[in-house]
């Protein structure tokens, strides 16, 4: 079936809503082809990137009409001129530019093909590589002006909109059936296709409009034929060059001068992102076009471990295969465009007020959508007006007959953007600042701070996690303001604070992370000898993004300013306690927020339960993040690991996965000897006698585990903390609950619960271990377990993620022989 057959069938309703829009913006247009085909007449453009741009008279038309219109005022990067001025340009000029750049390209590689066949010719050895006709250029042009058609204001900022669930509120209605084909058009693309990657939400609209019925209509009329290529043809190679498409239909050697590594989008916005923010990125566009060639490549000349490539190959006609690629010799032409890209994102498009700007204009359009009640549909979300008009019409300053808004916090937001009254940063977090523990040692440190960091971007990974971290440091800001204003500790900034945080409410506490847009390197080069592998760079561009990832890409926690001192409080406690992480003094320089913490309070906070003495003193004197468990942490025995290998990495997995934050230093090495004397007391009590023997009580089970215990640790039994009494508390940091049960019972029903009687404690620790001793009468036939399935980890509760229980099944009474079973 083609493709566009296979796309509007299994998405009728978005294919529906996308041709009604389709004729509102063509509907002129082919009226006036009808009546006086002839009236358009090829036009020339002065381009600040490309100089003098000509474009052909279906371009022209096509340029004239509502759909390309509709793109000036949809700025190409966001909201970017409210810090660099100069950024105003939008999706429409680099739309022509793309056309530009697509011509240049074609000029470039025309030159290289007619260079090589003219070499196979004089040699009589090889065969002709395809060059660059008049029909293939003229369909890359229309997909330059195609290309970013799926764009709506505010560009990617729009993007959570076209989910299938608000990221706002997961528990809202759907967002309707086009939305779900949405999603279903762009897993189709990706099956059809062989991609680079999976298609942006923005060419999943782009490719249904290029399908639409009044699209394919005008393809369809004399103005717009090309040669012998009938309609659905050009279509699909349009398509192919939206998505980047190397295998599938309508693909050719050229499919990825649209979208690839190195291709016409890529080399207009670089150039015009740069030329009109004013940052000069040293890029030497015209040594690297000279460099690009078309690649004849057979299995025998590719040195790549491409598989799919491979199979390509094999099922290609004289099992051959032709795409885009670059010589050897371009290499420094070719990362000095990485470089100049990495440039961009660091200083540019991550810029922080840039990043709070976006960041307040996607809140905005979630909070204006939430607050109505209903999802926005297609004809709200591309309503022909650019990014300017769609913020007045969301401050209410104008009015639209297409949409419906009122929002007061939404609209708080859009005139915060007017006005460039931006968010603040009260937070920031980076792989870097993310404090060592003291005493780990540089390569220790290393490792744990990039295990932190990658738990860190996992969980925050999506708006709805964001957004929930977001309303919980806001949640615990209101309560520190009341907590200290009840307190009389400044009370007067708190009440002022207490009160702008009610005013402002949880929509402007935005966490916010950059993505990372760093790919593998696919484009393939030729070599002098006629080899075709994987550039060989100066620098390894996978190691460069993942060192940039842990060095350079921040996150930071956005408010108003009137909130910035309690707000960068609470999201230091938040992020203690929700990663176990602590920001080093090298983020200070990067907040808006004081430096320093008020000792008063601290101090005020810990009087009220709010926090602890360890977590105050991680946030100020110590300064340190919580570490992981290791498997060597746990210091099991090696006859219990040669019956179960991976139990020790099993177990460590679970307290990790339990313990969100971590343990101090202090916690782990307790844990560690904890353990230690643990396995040597289960040890004993399996090998020994005690399987078959009887268990008085709960007082027997103590009197035995404490004197095992402090033969080489601290124990304190029955000590008073907090109100609570405790069966024994090992090392100042580990709880042991110690629970009997006289009576045949099955082992996780033994003492249940206990592992919450020890968090009831309250202890002053940023992390609590609690150590179930179990003890219980085995049934008349129940085998005596294997040591390593006696021992259970799970979190102590539901409400508090980093509180965990290490459970140990200790049977008694047993009527037959003891033995172990695996």
């Amino acid at each position: 079936m083609p493709i566009r057959s296979a796309l509007r069938d299994a998405s009728p309703s978005l294919a529906e809503q996308i041709d009604s829009l389709c004729e509102e913006w063509l509907g002129t247009l082919r009226a006036s082809l009808d009546e006086a085909p002839q009236r358009f007449r090829p036009k020339q453009l002065n381009d600040p990137i490309w100089g003098t741009i000509e474009l052909h008279p279906r371009e022209v038309a096509l340029l004239d009409s509502r759909m390309l219109q509709r793109m000036r005022g949809v700025r190409q990067l966001g909201l970017a001129q409210l810090v660099f001025p100069g950024a105003s340009h939008d999706r429409l000029e680099h739309i022509m530019g793309v056309v530009g750049a697509v011509d240049r390209m074609a000029d470039a590689l025309e030159r290289q093909v007619a260079r090589r066949n003219g070499e196979f010719k004089r040699d009589q050895n090889g065969e002709m590589i395809p060059g660059v006709d008049e029909d293939e250029r003229a369909t890359l042009r229309l997909a330059a002006m195609f290309h970013d058609l799926g764009h709506g204001p505010f560009s990617h900022a729009l993007e959570p909109v076209l989910e299938l669930t608000s990221p706002l509120d997961s528990t809202a209605r759907d967002g309707g059936e086009w939305r779900r084909e949405l999603q279903g058009a762009s897993a189709l693309l990706s099956k059809r296709y062989s991609l680079n990657s999976r298609p942006a939400t923005s060419e999943v609209i782009a490719v249904m409009i290029v399908t639409s019925e009044p699209v394919t209509e005008l393809l369809r009329s004399g103005a717009f034929r090309l040669g012998n290529l009938d309609a659905i043809e050009v279509q699909e190679r349009i398509i192919a060059c939206i998505i980047g498409g190397v295998a599938g239909p309508g693909v050719t050697h050229l499919s990825t001068v649209i979208s690839g590594q190195v291709d016409a989008d890529r080399l207009d916005f670089l150039q015009r992102d740069a030329h009109h923010s004013g940052l000069e990125i040293g890029f030497d566009t015209e040594r690297l076009l000279s460099k690009l060639e078309i690649l004849q490549i057979r299995d025998s000349n590719l040195e790549s471990a491409d598989p799919s490539m491979r199979q390509r190959i094999a099922s290609a006609k004289n099992n051959v295969i032709h795409q885009v690629g670059i010589a050897a010799s371009g290499y420094g032409s070719f990362e000095q465009m990485l470089i100049g890209r990495t440039f961009l994102y660091d200083r540019l498009y991550h810029h922080h007020k840039v990043r709070a700007a976006e960041a307040m204009a996607q809140r905005m359009l979630l909070v204006a959508e939430r607050d109505r009640g209903r999802r926005f549909d297609l004809a709200e979300i591309f309503l022909s007006v650019g990014d300017d008009t769609f913020l007045r019409l969301v401050a209410g300053e104008i009015t639209h007959p297409k949409l419906n808004l009122s929002s007061a916090p939404a609209s708080a937001l859009a005139k915060g953007i007017l006005e460039r009254d931006l968010l603040h940063r009260a937070f920031a977090f980076r792989g870097r600042f993310i404090a060592a523990p003291p005493g780990l040692g540089a390569e220790n440190a290393d490792a744990n701070r990039h295990a932190q960091w990658k738990e860190v971007v996992k969980r925050l990974d999506g708006l709805h996690a964001r957004y929930d971290l977001g309303a919980e440091i806001y949640a615990l800001a209101r309560d520190i303001t009341e907590v200290l204003s009840s307190a009389d500790i400044d009370r007067a900034e708190m009440e002022v604070m207490a009160q702008a945080l009610e005013e402002t409410g949880p929509e402007q506490i935005i966490v916010d992370l950059p993505g990372r847009k760093a790919g593998a390197i696919r484009i393939l080069a030729r070599y002098p000898d006629g080899s075709l592998k994987l550039p060989e760079f100066s620098f390894n561009p996978q190691k460069w993004a993942d060192a940039y990832d842990l060095q350079k890409r921040t996150g930071y926690v956005f408010c108003a300013r009137t909130v910035l001192p309690v707000v960068a409080l609470a999201s230091r406690i938040a992020f203690l306690r929700r990663f176990g992480i602590v920001m080093a003094k090298d983020a200070d320089a990067y907040i808006k927020a004081g430096q320093t913490i008020d000792t008063a309070w601290l101090k005020g906070l810990i009087a009220a339960g709010l926090i602890d003495v360890d977590t105050s003193a991680l946030l100020t004197s110590e300064r340190h993040s919580l570490l992981r468990v290791r498997a060597e942490d746990l210091a099991v025995p090696d006859a219990w690991l040669a019956e179960d290998p991976d139990f020790a990495s099993r177990m460590a997995g679970q307290l990790n996965r339990h313990l969100k934050g971590g343990l101090m230093a202090a916690g782990r090495d307790a844990l560690t000897k904890t353990l230690e004397a643990l396995w040597r007391f289960v040890d004993g009590w399996y090998v020994g006698p005690r399987t078959t023997s009887e268990l008085a009580s709960e007082a027997e089970l103590q009197k035995l585990l404490t004197e095992h215990l402090r033969v080489t640790l601290q124990v304190d039994e029955g000590t008073e903390v907090a109100g609570g009494e405790l069966d024994l508390l090992v090392e100042r940091q580990v709880l042991i609950e110690n629970k009997y049960h006289g009576t045949a019972a099955n082992p996780d029903k033994v003492g249940k619960g206990a592992g919450a009687q020890g968090r009831r404690y309250g202890l002053a620790l940023s992390s609590q271990l609690v150590v179930v001793a179990a003890a219980r009468r085995m049934t008349v036939k129940g085998p005596v377990p294997a040591k390593t399935k006696a021992v259970i980890v799970k979190a102590i509760s539901d409400d508090n993620d980093n509180r965990v229980e290490i459970r140990i099944d200790l049977p008694f009474g047993a009527k037959l022989p003891s033995r172990e079973h695996g």
